[in-house]
């Protein structure tokens, strides 16, 4: 059945695709009673956003006055929400997204005074030294952090006892050899794919240096519903069937659910 929805593609009923790819439930998230579930999703740049922020957000102990650095904040979705539900400050980082079109949505949600959009790349990171008591990153650390060179970096601006949170795409479990066809889900020249690694790899990164303590690390219980959600939104969105068409295939071939998102909190050393 799901190889004769393969075949269909780009050429099928959006409808058709609905039952294999499910919704987040909301009420399994009363934390975001003010959020739509397409609120969920108008802006962001990565499955499971609001969803795994609103998750991590009770587990960083926040409280006023906290000062945060989230990494790769796209349209800041999730420094919004931090800092409307938590009263935090926070500097919203991206080297792509316009920091003047962040500062309208900022506006609109009446948190000027919590939330700071800069245009930054994360592997130049232009504030003091001890500066953050929290740093935040989701959907995109991946992308700079698997240097062995970067964590020992980032630690620097982080206060000690500080945490660094993320939130990322997985593999269930690491390859042992090259990935598999099938998984190279940003053709042509398939680099995003390659960034992707297991939780216990990325256990091992952020330990193996002794910097930080590892609070959690793990796969997330919910890690293939985010990416099978965010399909449904792009279905309904109306995006380009050509756009995401790569993961649609995925996902309906990955019988093993191997495709998934992790989660982890490193505390830093004293």
């Amino acid at each position: 059945m799901k190889n004769d929805i393969i075949k269909k593609l780009p050429n099928i009923e959006r409808s058709e695709l609905n039952k294999y790819f499910s919704k987040i439930d909301l009420e399994d998230y009363p934390e975001l009673d003010n959020y739509s579930w397409e609120d969920c999703h108008k802006g962001s740049m990565g499955a499971g956003d609001l969803f795994l922020t609103s998750e991590l957000a009770k587990k960083m102990n926040l409280k006023e006055g906290i000062r945060i650095l989230e990494l790769g904040a796209g349209n800041c979705l999730s420094s919004i929400y931090l800092a409307k539900k938590y009263d935090v400050e926070v500097f919203a980082a991206d080297l792509y997204v316009n920091p003047n079109s962040n500062w309208e949505k900022i506006k609109e949600e009446n948190v000027e005074d919590n939330v700071i959009p800069i245009k930054m790349d994360a592997r130049d990171i232009p504030f003091p030294e001890n500066y953050f008591d929290i740093v935040f990153s989701m959907n995109s650390y991946f992308y700079f952090g698997t240097d062995d060179s970067y964590s020992p970096y980032l630690l620097n601006f982080i206060k000690a006892n500080g945490l660094i949170c993320i939130a990322s795409p997985c593999f269930a479990e690491e390859f042992k050899s090259s990935i598999p066809e099938e998984f190279l889900f940003d053709l042509p020249d398939n680099l995003e794919s390659y960034l992707i690694h297991s939780p216990d790899w990325w256990e091992n990164h952020f330990q193996k240096m002794g910097l930080v303590k590892i609070i959690e690390c793990s796969e997330h219980p919910k890690g293939r519903e985010f990416w099978l959600d965010s399909i449904r939104w792009r279905i309904k969105s109306g995006d380009k069937m050509e756009d995401f068409m790569q993961d649609i295939i995925i996902l309906l071939k990955d019988e093993k659910n191997l495709l998934s998102y992790f989660t982890l909190i490193a505390e830093k050393n004293a």
